[in-house]
């Protein structure tokens, strides 16, 4: 995974970001349209000690050319341990809206859910499409 955060406090609370984040991943899948294409998220967050609201784009470039895309939103939760380490979770829906080629007319919707650590991250996404 590939990660660019801008984050900005807008100073009414020390303690409250507002961020800007694109996320380059690989997708595995039984599908084997989607299985090993690239999806890159495009998403804002409004965040208070690393917990609140997401929304964004996704961008899935298949290995032909074709791409499809559509809207994400969601809430995400931070919480330190005792050691100091962290783990973000998240969860929330997407919606295919279109793309080219193959997947012109692509529609479906789905919901995800992941979780990181200053270490890794993975997100798993669940839905219908249909091309």
């Amino acid at each position: 995974m590939v990660c660019d955060l801008l984050g900005l406090g807008p100073g009414d609370d020390p303690k409250h970001e507002l961020a800007l984040t694109i996320h380059r991943d690989t997708t595995t899948s039984s599908d084997p349209d989607h299985n090993e294409t690239e999806q890159i998220v495009y998403q804002q967050s409004d965040l208070v000690e690393g917990t609140g609201t997401t929304r964004g784009y996704f961008r899935r470039l298949f290995k032909n050319g074709d791409t499809d895309y559509g809207p994400t939103e969601g809430t995400q939760r931070t919480t330190v341990k005792e050691d100091g380490s962290w783990e973000t979770t998240w969860e929330g829906t997407w919606k295919a809206t279109g793309g080219t080629g193959k997947f012109k007319n692509v529609k479906g919707e789905g919901t995800y859910r992941g979780k990181g650590t200053a270490h890794e991250a993975i997100t798993e996404w669940e839905g219908e499409v249909e091309y």
